[in-house]
């Protein structure tokens, strides 16, 4: 009695989802990472606006690359659920 109850409960642990074939390729490009200022702190005004462009470049690079990754993760056949 107590093997059948043992079975009962290893039989579903059998059923779960197949496991991942393995890592998805990405591009190397994709996970250097993006510089945003790397200068001085900024004391004048132009100095102070150099610095915050160079900081949203550095942003928009970083987001456009996990928004990237993230095309691949969802087109590779493991990231489909």
């Amino acid at each position: 009695m107590r093997r059948l109850i043992l079975a009962c409960c290893l039989l579903p642990a059998a059923c779960g989802p197949d496991p991942a074939a393995g890592p998805v390729a990405v591009p190397a490009d994709m996970l250097t990472p993006c510089s945003g200022w790397t200068g001085p702190a900024p004391v004048t005004q132009g100095a102070l606006l150099r610095a915050a462009l160079a900081e949203k470049a550095g942003r928009l690079c970083a987001n456009d690359k996990i928004a990237s990754i993230d095309q691949i993760l969802r087109s590779s056949p493991e990231g489909m659920h």
